[in-house]
C-alpha cells in the first residue's frame, strides 16, 4: 500500500490531500513537495 503526500518542510506541515497542498501553497507561497512516507 503506498499512500503519496504531500510536504511543506518551511512549515514542517504534512497533507494527504493534494487539493489542500494546493490551497496552502497559494496562501503561503511556500513550495510543497510530494513524499511517499515508509510504514514499517
Amino acid at each position: 500500500m503506498s499512500e503519496v503526500n504531500w510536504k511543506c518542510f518551511r512549515c514542517n506541515l504534512s497533507f494527504k490531500d493534494e487539493n489542500i497542498a494546493d490551497i496552502h501553497k497559494k496562501i503561503s507561497n511556500h513550495s510543497i513537495t510530494k513524499i511517499k512516507p515508509i510504514v514499517a
